[in-house]
């Protein structure tokens, strides 16, 4: 056990390579030890936000080989030792650490053809979107569908990265309902949109790791004002899917340098099919309508 343990992730993963060159004075790990704090390392997220359980599963090692490594790298437990990625979800960093350790220890190494990298991430990309439809929870997503036909004001929020899928689930419910707002700071306005939300209105927020902190202050204050919420996130365990009950879950794992966004983008779709369905003759006029005035102002 090393006297003092990593403070970041950046020291962790030097003293990865020093274990790796046997440099003095680095911990003696096994080879399966160091397979294990590479995976690790490649997909911080899940690391940080996963159970010793869910981790000992998702590479099928036991909990104590997890508890054992973070001893050995000088950590008194793996809470501690996990409390290290929890702290660089919400650093600046968060990319390029991915970035570098998928090129350098993960699974898209340089040596590797590009066509096996290609496959790699679609065929992880294919288990997302898999995975996304498998541990879809029915009565939640009746739930959201009822929640959004009922609200009488939809914001929709999704900031960065989750920005693309926001703007899609906006202009297409706008499609079927009457006042849907898609929620941006670009005009200069921000959370102060949220203030007149009530109990008779529905927010729904989209954030993937790292979490946007002006989408999460957004959902929170409309909470406060006592508007509903609807979470699409990444992972159960993400602070946005903490603030509500309504939570629909698109798995984003994989060898990118980004967030993968397919599972997101389907889970979208899935929403808007859900609503559009349970609308029915209604949704149909909506989108006539909307087609009506399309064609009247020539709008391409």
């Amino acid at each position: 056990m090393l006297a003092q343990p990593p403070t970041c992730i950046t020291e962790l993963q030097t003293l990865a390579e020093r274990s790796r060159s046997g440099a003095d004075g680095a911990p003696r790990l096994s080879m399966k030890a160091l397979a294990l704090l590479d995976a690790l390392l490649a997909a911080p997220e899940t690391a940080g936000l996963s159970s010793i359980s869910q981790l000992g599963e998702r590479h099928r090692v036991n909990p104590s080989s997890l508890t054992r490594l973070a001893r050995a790298l000088g950590f008194s437990g793996f809470k501690t030792f996990q409390a290290l990625f929890r702290e660089s979800l919400a650093s600046s960093a968060f990319y390029s650490t991915r970035a570098e350790r998928l090129l350098d220890f993960g699974e898209t190494p340089r040596t590797s053809p590009a066509t096996s990298q290609d496959q790699a991430l679609w065929q992880q990309e294919m288990t997302n979107l898999s995975a996304t439809v498998e541990n879809l929870d029915s009565t939640v997503l009746e739930q959201v569908t009822k929640a959004i036909i009922a609200a009488r004001r939809l914001h929709v929020i999704g900031l960065r990265a989750s920005f693309g899928a926001a703007h899609y689930l906006a202009y297409y419910l706008d499609y079927l309902r009457k006042d849907v707002q898609l929620i941006s700071p670009s005009a200069g306005v921000g959370i102060e949109q949220a203030l007149p939300l009530d109990e008779k209105d529905l927010v729904i927020g989209i954030a993937f790791r790292p979490e946007t902190r002006a989408s999460l202050d957004y959902c929170r204050l409309a909470l406060e004002q006592g508007a509903s919420l609807v979470a699409l996130t990444n992972h159960p365990g993400s602070q946005l899917a903490a603030l509500t009950d309504r939570c629909l879950v698109a798995p984003a794992e994989g060898p990118f340098f980004f967030n993968p966004m397919s599972s997101l983008f389907l889970l979208v779709e899935l929403v808007l099919s859900r609503v559009a369905r349970e609308l029915g003759s209604e949704a149909v006029a909506s989108i006539r309508q909307r087609e009506a005035l399309i064609a009247r102002f020539g709008i391409e």
